[in-house]
């Protein structure tokens, strides 16, 4: 399970039905986001942690996550490859995208791409 590191303390990032529900609320829906994960989009990145954090009651704020990542990358904790292999753990790897997302991965050249990028 993919985890962040917020306030000096390490939380499991899982999604619920309430940050599913956030996270396929913007323009494009489900199938955007996983796009958007693929491509290591940094402002999704910042939402779907927020999103797996959502479980925690912690209430952290958008902004809170956002400037956390800010101060990771800063600080050179968080880069690309982490950005894309936390994003397909926690969406793509995900119960509710997964069927989906191997859907859409049938295409043995894209899913061996995709492998090769994320090991």
């Amino acid at each position: 399970m993919a985890q962040f590191e917020i306030n000096g303390k390490e939380y499991d990032l899982k999604l619920t039905f309430d940050s599913i529900d956030y996270l396929n609320n913007d323009e494009g829906g489900a199938l955007g986001l996983v796009g958007q994960v693929f491509t290591g989009d940094l402002k999704t990145y910042v939402k779907i942690v927020f999103a797996g954090l959502k479980h925690t009651g912690e209430n952290f704020t958008y902004d809170d996550v956002r400037k956390e990542v800010e101060a990771q990358i800063e600080a050179e904790k968080l880069d690309l490859d982490k950005i894309m292999k936390d994003g397909n753990e926690i969406v793509a790897n995900s119960f509710f995208y997964k069927k989906t997302v191997n859907k859409l991965l049938k295409n043995e050249e894209a899913k061996a791409a995709m492998e090769q990028l994320l090991n």
